[in-house]
């Protein structure tokens, strides 16, 4: 388990949708199995599952993760656990649609983000994704600001159907504590996504390279 919250460089983003008739046995799966699987993986330091607040263009699910630097994804524990997929992880692959990757450099923020829900937008420029940062600042403590990388692989079992594009190269994340910022001028143009649990890793959830990780 990587206890270590704070030292965060890189932000792994994904957006996805999925089948609705195993929506719940998704989200059971990726709370309880998914998220707390990738969290043993050295260098992976956090990770937080949400739930889009509302009708929008964006995927209903998006998850961060917070990573010691981009590396930890070339790591041998990660690729191990892209290659060798429990039973419900190879099941419920063919179900996501809609998804988006973004492998980010962690330009400001604690990039641990505690609030019960986010503001999160995509931007072209840097000027405009920091200049909206700074409107927000006021409301939260919990601001993430990230630049995407032009160069990061794919996922290796994903379809091309299943893929769907977010435009952008900035990404920012505001913390959103209570309702009345939700609703104010400061979080126009944001889609809003609201905090669902995530299980804590155990040690019976460690990743050992060389074999297949158990189901956690």
């Amino acid at each position: 388990m990587n206890d270590d919250r704070a030292g965060a460089g890189a932000i792994l983003a994904l957006w996805n949708d999925v089948t609705p008739e195993v929506d719940a046995e998704y989200n059971a799966w990726h709370a309880d199995e998914h998220v707390p699987e990738r969290l043993t993986v050295p260098g992976m330091l956090w990770g937080r599952r949400y739930r889009r607040l509302g009708d929008g263009a964006w995927p209903r699910y998006l998850t961060l993760y917070g990573m010691r630097d981009a590396r930890v994804l070339q790591s041998e524990a990660y690729r191990l656990l892209l290659s060798r997929p429990t039973p419900m992880s190879a099941r419920m692959r063919p179900h996501l649609s809609n998804v988006s990757r973004w492998v980010c450099e962690l330009r400001e923020g604690p990039g641990s983000m505690a609030s019960p829900r986010l503001a999160v937008w995509t931007f072209d420029a840097e000027e405009e994704a920091r200049m909206r940062a700074g409107e927000c600042a006021s409301g939260t403590n919990d601001v993430l600001l990230a630049r995407r990388s032009s160069d990061a692989a794919p996922l290796p079992w994903l379809a091309d159907r299943q893929a769907q594009t977010i435009d952008g190269t900035w990404l920012l994340a505001v913390g959103v504590r209570e309702e009345p910022l939700a609703a104010s001028e400061a979080t126009r143009g944001a889609m809003l996504y609201e905090a669902l649990r995530v299980s804590p890793p155990t040690a019976s959830c460690a990743t050992v390279p060389g074999t297949v990780p158990p189901a956690c």
